[in-house]
């Protein structure tokens, strides 16, 4: 046994026999454990009170306790930081000298982790305020309220999906193969600009777009779809009607088509799209066919008709029941992002 730690199992058997009287050459014989070991694991629980190892202390840290607050502090003031900069500083301004891995351990011990930074809209001072307004204003609306809106927006959807950041996990020499690498083309592929509408109970309308949307279009987008969609997503006359505040939206021939028509538009914050629920529509309808990989325009329109038709009602809802959530976020970030 020279050499060979005793496992747990043995040592509690060998505190066993020796409390019920066992002798030590018993015990031995028992555990097929030596006798000079035996009297280390008893010597060692005596003192301890236990039959457990100590643990090692092993390695000493190389940094105190007052540079890792400082190497914390750095990265919670500027989260935009990279490890390489960091680690320049700390040796410029405070002569610390330590790898880059040690800052990744110190870092990581107070969880933080190295993510792709989320794309959010610019909000700016008046624009926050904004939406805080918009959101207490709207933070007493009950799901029935919610269920009233019928949601509208403009989208563009690529051949080829979105461009954004795909990570994978690769071996070295792996970074060519297949299964590691993202296809690219010289172009973007063909697109096509869609006008889309949905409510609780179910999507209104779509009209892809041909051409270039100007606020003229966009008012026989109204003329020709608005009131249709409606009727489509199971919506009575009185209808609320949301839309953002792009400047086609506003121009004054489609204010005056809305007031004409009598229809009660939501009043809107602008830089809001994590409350304006049809995005996630959006991106759910661009993931499915993305799937499809549309060969051509026709193919992309044909892919994007069907996956429309076939978006699910549950998920409707649960987008629209999502609004007293998204809400409350607003509020509680002060008007700032949201999760959303």
């Amino acid at each position: 046994m020279k050499g060979k730690s005793i496992n747990t199992d043995i040592r509690e058997k060998i505190i066993f026999y020796r409390e019920n009287g066992l002798s030590l050459k018993k015990i031995s014989e028992k555990t097929k454990v030596k006798i000079s070991s035996i009297n280390t694991v008893l010597r060692n629980f005596k003192k301890n009170g236990t039959t457990l190892n100590r643990p090692k202390p092993g390695k000493a840290r190389c940094t105190t306790t007052r540079q890792d607050r400082l190497i914390v502090g750095k990265v919670t003031c500027n989260r935009r930081l990279s490890v390489a900069k960091l680690k320049l500083e700390l040796s410029s301004d405070y002569q610390i000298d330590v790898s880059k891995d040690t800052i990744r351990r110190r870092l990581k011990e107070v969880g933080f982790k190295g993510k792709v930074a989320k794309r959010k809209p610019f909000i700016s001072v008046k624009n926050q305020k904004a939406r805080l307004r918009w959101a207490k204003i709207h933070s007493k609306w009950t799901i029935e309220q919610w269920k009233t809106v019928l949601w509208t927006d403009e989208t563009k959807i690529n051949q080829f999906g979105s461009d954004g950041i795909i990570r994978t996990w690769q071996k070295k020499g792996e970074s060519i193969i297949k299964n590691c690498t993202r296809a690219t083309v010289k172009h973007s592929g063909t697109s096509i600009m869609v006008w889309g509408s949905f409510s609780w109970f179910g999507i209104g309308h779509f009209e892809i777009i041909e051409g270039i949307m100007t606020k003229e279009y966009y008012n026989g987008i109204l003329e020709r779809n608005l009131l249709k969609s409606a009727g489509k997503a199971g919506l009575r006359r009185n209808f609320t009607f949301q839309e953002d505040n792009d400047p086609k939206h506003t121009a004054a021939i489609n204010k005056k088509w809305i007031l004409d028509h009598k229809i009660n538009r939501m009043e809107w914050a602008s830089q809001s799209p994590d409350m304006n629920v049809i995005e996630h529509l959006w991106s759910n309808i661009k993931i499915r066919v993305n799937k499809r990989r549309p060969k051509n325009l026709e193919d992309l329109k044909i892919a994007f008709r069907e996956e429309w038709d076939s978006t699910p009602l549950d998920f409707c809802q649960k987008l629209v029941e999502s609004m007293p959530r998204r809400i409350a976020a607003v509020i509680t970030a002060n008007g700032g992002h949201t999760k959303y």
